[in-house]
């Protein structure tokens, strides 16, 4: 299937293009872009590439480890694949003919440079980043790629179009000059009768392979030569979850304590689940109204964040049989509160940033991606900060660990639905400023607005979000014994 797709990538800008220029154009820049992925993903995903680390006990030098292992990478099965689809291109490219034997060197480049690439940054990453840290430098990878998925479909769609056409000419110009992009460059200058051009594109992949390679030599003589650090103290912690990656402080505690809850209570993940449920259903209503489907694009990410953020207000009461453990330790109030926000905060920016990126191709806009940006940001900061508050200030019965998290406790008081609404309306009226000022950027879109937008969104956010923090942390330690008091009453 991977060989069949490739191929098909290959000869889709044959059938595609309406011009030689406009198919030189994008076998540039999908050229630019593959190599360039040979460079980026071995660094974020670097446990597929065996580490000349792992050959150090062979009575072997430093050349001959890094000379076989550049050359095994030649029977593996990705470069089997990026291999078949270079084949491609010179075989669908009737017009490359005519580039005679720089046709085969600007191939031969390619192939060279993404091995070199590869090779490289996987032993750069595993030098820097060790075990440890390679789950985390794949998450960061993860979020990096989806986010940038959108930008490149919009990209793609605009370079079919006539309007982007010149834009997109003036990125393979630019591309063809970067490494990445010099092979492909080349070859067709070399078809078109600029020998000149394309020999200094091929000296430009060239280059880069040599460099490459010197550097190849000292990462391996030190992944051969150099021991990795013993292992720290703390290895007793391994198992422990979420717990093994944080310190042993407060905040970080609750936080680790926190993400625990989220991922085996199933009181949380039925929040979770039901959270997408209202803007389906806003959506739905607005569509059989008739609304322009394009500008409600922009509602439902906002709306998911600040329920995200919206589901702490009532956090003290879901961790009622825990609640006595910070009171009776005397932790600052205000680790309590930041710790809790930890769940929302790691689920809800990687969200904002990447829903945002696609919110704006969903719009068919992407000049307005600052001022989405700055917007989703503001919410999830200002619904965490007054949730925080209400949090300590009008717990109100909770189902109970254990319990269905569809049966709620019977209660004489008024507190849910109060608590529930007043949260809900600060929040709105508090998130008013940056939502304003986005909406302004988003209708009449200018660079200084939108960025004036991110800009405010983000710090107007943050600003809440201490205060929340702040506030909720002094009346946590104010009410401790109440709220003890409160939430074994609901026990």
């Amino acid at each position: 299937m991977a060989f069949a797709a490739v191929i098909v990538a290959a000869a889709a800008p044959s059938y595609l293009a309406v011009s030689d220029t406009q198919r030189a154009m994008i076998d540039v820049l999908v050229g630019a872009v593959v190599l360039a992925a040979t460079f980026v993903v071995p660094f974020f995903s670097n446990q597929r590439n065996l580490s000349p680390a792992q050959l150090a006990q062979f009575p072997v030098t430093p050349g001959s480890v890094g000379f076989g292992l550049f050359i095994t990478t030649v029977v593996s099965w990705p470069f089997l694949i990026f291999a078949a689809w270079l084949i491609a291109l010179g075989v669908f490219r009737a017009e490359w003919s005519g580039a005679g034997w720089m046709l085969i060197a600007g191939l031969a480049l390619a192939a060279l440079l993404g091995i070199a690439c590869v090779r490289v940054m996987a032993a750069l990453s595993q030098r820097m980043t060790g075990v440890r840290y390679a789950g985390a430098l794949r998450t960061v990878g993860v979020v990096l790629l989806v986010a940038c998925v959108p930008f490149v479909v919009l990209a793609a769609s605009v370079t079919l179009t006539s309007a982007g056409e010149a834009g997109a000419a003036e990125a393979a110009r630019i591309a063809g000059w970067t490494p990445f992009g010099a092979p492909f460059a080349a070859i067709g200058l070399a078809a078109s009768g600029d020998v000149d051009a394309a020999l200094l594109r091929l000296g430009v992949a060239a280059a880069t392979i040599i460099v490459l390679l010197l550097l190849w030599i000292p990462i391996v003589r030190v992944s051969l030569h150099r021991i990795d650090r013993p292992a720290d103290p703390g290895i007793a912690r391994r198992g422990l979850g979420w717990f093994e990656r944080f310190s042993a402080r407060p905040a970080q505690v609750i936080a680790a304590r926190s993400l625990t809850y989220w991922s085996r209570d199933p009181r949380y993940r039925v929040a979770l689940f039901a959270i997408p449920i209202a803007p389906i259903v806003m959506l739905a209503a607005f569509a059989v109204a008739g609304a322009d489907m394009r500008s409600l694009a922009l509602v439902p990410l906002p709306v998911v964040l600040l329920l995200l953020a919206w589901s702490q207000h009532n956090d003290v009461a879901m961790d009622s049989t825990a609640i006595w453990e910070h009171v009776a330790s005397g932790i600052r109030g205000s680790a309590d509160r930041a710790g809790r926000l930890a769940p929302v905060l790691m689920i809800g920016v990687p969200l904002a940033v990447i829903g945002s990126s696609i919110t704006v191709t969903l719009a068919g806009e992407w000049r307005i991606l600052p001022a989405v940006l700055g917007l989703n940001l503001a919410v999830l900061f200002v619904a965490a900060g007054v949730t925080s508050v209400f949090s300590v200030a009008m717990p109100y019965p909770a189902t109970r660990p254990g319990d269905s998290p569809f049966v709620q406790p019977q209660w004489s008081g008024s507190g849910s639905g109060l608590a529930q609404t007043l949260s809900m309306i600060v929040s709105l009226v508090v998130a008013v400023p940056p939502v304003w000022f986005a909406i302004v950027a988003v209708i009449d879109v200018s660079f200084l607005q939108n960025m004036w937008a991110l800009a405010f969104g983000v710090g107007y956010g943050l600003l809440v979000l201490l205060l929340g923090i702040f506030v909720g942390g002094k009346l946590f330690e104010r009410n401790g014994p109440e709220l003890i008091a409160v939430t074994q009453i609901f026990d």
